[in-house]
């Protein structure tokens, strides 16, 4: 059975645009629940892709979609909302197909004060560290895709032969990974047309068979190497629908901020806008702190601390006297 490398996918998703906004509202409580709404808006095959996932099979929780008829343009709404009383909710893990994320807070109790603190970690796509190239193209919009497809692909076999030498691959396999891998960007290298690279997507399998003769290895492993690269190509693939995506995001805490990372404070919101830019590398974390004060115990000291001083103020008058 052929298998086929999504190469016309790879090449066209950077400048396909389809935006689509996403926007997350939370709002902390003081008695330890939290409302969440995840908003998505745009056209249908993005807003229900897989590239970024609505909080899904959470007890309570509503979600709901409808139609926006906008002259001749139709976009859809995706809704997920709904309380929760966890302090740590992991939503989707690191180096899932969809982007993960996960949700923390935590409340610290004083005499005087209740301090609140949360964190919204997104997990970075890694695409900084793993694929330079690419990383560059999403920054510059560079249009060429042979200066960053070559790359990509290289690191793609990488993974799959990565993935082989922990399951299948003799050690004799293992030890020449590392001269397949070099192999392979060689002769990426050599190709400058895009026919060169669309060649590829005829047949994986063979492709492979015919690029590893020189390395005489076991017949099955061009078929397994096939099979290994495609979940890191979908995770890539997912990676890239996020080019054009647009997140906010808006939290209400209890009591006033003292501390946050947020874009803008507006009255007594604290707002975070981000596109895919943010989430090129590792973690983006978005956290803030606020308080509320027991202003009764507040007084109340205050009081207790005057009539102390009054008192000690006349006692050292009678000792005068």
């Amino acid at each position: 059975m052929a298998r086929h490398f999504k190469i016309h996918y790879l090449l066209l998703i950077l400048f396909l645009f389809a935006c689509v906004e996403n926007r997350i509202f939370i709002q902390l409580h003081p008695d330890g629940q939290t409302y969440f709404r995840f908003e998505s808006r745009g056209d249908s095959t993005d807003v229900f892709d897989t590239d970024y996932i609505h909080p899904q099979d959470f007890p309570g929780w509503i979600t709901s979609s409808k139609v926006i008829q906008n002259e001749n343009d139709k976009n859809w709404i995706l809704t997920s909302e709904g309380l929760s009383q966890d302090t740590a909710i992991l939503f989707y893990g690191e180096k899932m197909i969809p982007l993960g994320y996960a949700f923390n807070r935590s409340a610290k109790v004083t005499y005087f004060s209740t301090e609140y603190s949360f964190t919204f970690t997104i997990y970075g796509r890694h695409i900084q560290e793993e694929y330079p190239k690419l990383y560059e193209a999403i920054l510059s919009e560079k249009s060429d895709s042979l200066y960053w497809l070559p790359e990509a692909l290289t690191v793609l076999m990488q993974k799959g032969l990565h993935d082989l030498a922990q399951d299948s691959l003799s050690p004799h396999e293992i030890i020449w990974n590392q001269r397949l891998v070099n192999h392979l960007r060689n002769s990426f290298a050599r190709m400058t047309t895009l026919e060169d690279l669309q060649e590829i997507q005829k047949d994986r399998e063979l492709f492979f068979t015919d690029l590893l003769k020189p390395f005489k290895v076991d017949s099955d492993l061009p078929g397994k190497l096939a099979d290994a690269m495609e979940i890191h190509e979908k995770i890539l693939e997912s990676t890239l629908d996020l080019n054009d995506d647009y997140f906010e995001m808006r939290v209400i805490m209890p009591g006033q901020p003292v501390f946050t990372n947020a874009n803008e404070i507006n009255n007594d919101t604290l707002v975070w806008q981000f596109r895919l830019d943010s989430l090129l590398a590792d973690e983006y974390t978005i956290n803030a702190k606020s308080v509320i004060y027991a202003t009764d115990r507040v007084q109340k000291t205050l009081i207790s601390v005057g009539i102390l001083f009054l008192l000690l103020m006349g006692i050292l008058i009678k000792r005068r006297l």
